[in-house]
């Protein structure tokens, strides 16, 4: 019995020591873990509306949306371009992703894939360049459609091959923020 309990009391100080040790590192690398994703969201911004001096955030959405934030890109206190934070449902997990449009011409600037948990090779590639290009200049008045072969309309985007489920979920990302914009500003 007195072995019984020298034993849980040395396994409860090793595990209280453990868990203030790794509460202390947290505390240490949180703010720059923080920084290092402001800094990311910033140079998507950039990415996305690079005239811009201003970015200005509308603040979050409520649970349950694909869109988590409205960032306002403004020149000379105009507004010129709205960018979008969403986090569309992808194959393995959330695809977090910045989409852009521009007010005047009322189309996309593009996407910025922010994070995402895709099978590599495969729906990881939906950061690849050649795939988040296929969404610059998509206008907002209607809902994208992936298809597996080439498009033959506006509305339409290039599937990834062997990944369809991510490219609709990047498209069902896009299209929610696009949906948004056309109502919200007009």
């Amino acid at each position: 019995m007195k072995k019984i309990f020298s034993l849980t009391l040395f396994l409860l100080l090793v595990t209280g020591i453990s868990g203030l040790a790794v509460a202390y590192v947290n505390g240490i690398t949180y703010p720059v873990i923080a920084a290092r994703l402001e800094e990311g969201m910033v140079r998507g911004y950039n990415e996305l509306y690079p005239g811009a001096d201003e970015y200005v955030d509308e603040g979050e959405q409520g649970r349950g949306s694909v869109i988590q934030q409205i960032i306002r890109a403004k020149i000379g206190g105009e507004t010129v371009g709205v960018i979008y934070l969403v986090k569309p449902k992808g194959f393995a997990g959330d695809i977090s992703m910045l989409v852009g449009f521009d007010l005047a011409g009322r189309v996309s600037t593009g996407i910025k894939i922010l994070s995402q948990e895709e099978t590599a090779g495969l729906g990881a590639n939906c950061e690849q360049p050649w795939f988040t290009e296929r969404f610059v200049g998509k206008t907002t008045e209607r809902e994208l459609w992936v298809v597996k072969g080439e498009t033959e309309a506006d509305d339409e985007v290039q599937a990834i091959t062997g990944a369809t489920r991510t490219s609709e979920a990047v498209a069902n990302g896009v299209s929610a923020a696009a949906a948004d914009f056309a109502s919200r500003f007009r």
